[in-house]
């Protein structure tokens, strides 16, 4: 019986920067997005932070911190919105 991972990944730009996996029961999808949301923070500054946590519509608004599935796979997040994103997909181990 094979079991199934969140595999979490960081990139700059194409480039592989971070690489970890974690049970797939240990968080849920909403604590993914979070996490997701946690570690992009981590490259932006202040200005960038204080924009990504604005309402959408509201001026200054920035995309930083909006998750949203990637098409073709068969469960994926993605953030955007910054030249470094992160990535969590389910995969078996």
């Amino acid at each position: 019986m094979s079991n199934r991972i969140w595999k979490i990944r960081g990139f700059e730009g194409t480039v592989l920067i971070f690489e970890r996996s974690l049970p797939e029961g240990s968080l849920s999808e909403s604590e993914i997005i979070v996490m997701l949301q946690r570690l992009v923070a981590r490259h932006l500054n202040e200005g960038e932070v204080i924009g990504g946590s604005l309402r959408q519509g509201t001026a200054g608004y920035r995309h930083d911190f909006e998750v949203e599935r990637a098409r073709g796979q068969s469960f994926c997040l993605m953030t955007n919105g910054s030249g470094t994103h992160y990535t969590a997909t389910i995969e078996v181990a």
